[in-house]
């Protein structure tokens, strides 16, 4: 049924649909129904993001897809560090709501990174992280006012999503830990961007996948 929806809604292309599908069935087979009810959470609202100002994004050529459906390379690089969670856990069950907040973690930097991106593009006051000089939105490393609040708002609904689902009401430590390590991941990503993606060393995935792994490690030697 969901997979349908994906298509029928253009959350996701073909291949990006079964992506989901496979990525979703391994999710719920080690984790359990809650980390893969965030996960959909989070393909939700980043599709909402990526619909958000959508005929001004498609007038300034800086839209996702022709319809903002999104691909397989797009599922398989924001679900990286997910899967891999996902699987460690499948070795150390006793510690569940310590990887649970990992995983949480590693959406809550891609959602974080997808609003700053698609919300702060309109925004035409736009930064290169690196040295603050102005530039086109949509430009790699480019940061902004609305694209920094977006950046929040995308973390936090991660974080609530699962502080709810684990700890049955909001625990504002956990979702201030989660909100705040999914925006430090998007700066993370943002530098990423600026230094190696606008010089073709690195790709869109890429950056996602290195932004989320790295801002993972330093949670889960935080945390631990």
């Amino acid at each position: 049924m969901l997979f349908v929806i994906s298509l029928k809604l253009n959350v996701l292309d073909l291949k990006g649909s079964l992506a989901a599908l496979f990525i979703g069935a391994i999710v719920s087979f080690l984790g359990s129904i809650y980390w893969l009810i965030l996960m959909l959470i989070f393909v939700a609202s980043s599709f909402l993001a990526t619909k958000a100002f959508f005929r001004r994004k498609v007038k300034m050529k800086v839209q996702e897809g022709q319809h903002g459906e999104r691909r397989i390379s797009n599922v398989a690089y924001a679900a990286l560090v997910g899967i891999l969670i996902t699987l460690i856990y499948g070795i150390y069950p006793h510690m569940q709501n310590y990887f649970f907040e990992l995983f949480a973690i590693s959406f809550a930097v891609i959602n974080s990174d997808t609003f700053a991106s698609e919300i702060g593009v309109i925004d035409q006051k736009v930064y290169m992280i690196t040295n603050f000089r102005r530039v086109k939105p949509g430009v790699n490393g480019g940061i902004s006012l609305t694209g920094e609040m977006a950046a929040i708002l995308g973390g936090l609904i991660i974080a609530i999503s699962y502080s709810i689902f684990a700890y049955h009401g909001i625990n504002m430590a956990k979702v201030v830990e989660v909100t705040g390590a999914g925006f430090v991941g998007c700066q993370i990503d943002s530098l990423l961007g600026a230094v190696f993606e606008n010089r073709g060393k690195l790709n869109k995935g890429q950056v996602n996948f290195l932004s989320s792994f790295l801002t993972v490690v330093a949670s889960a030697a935080m945390f631990v």
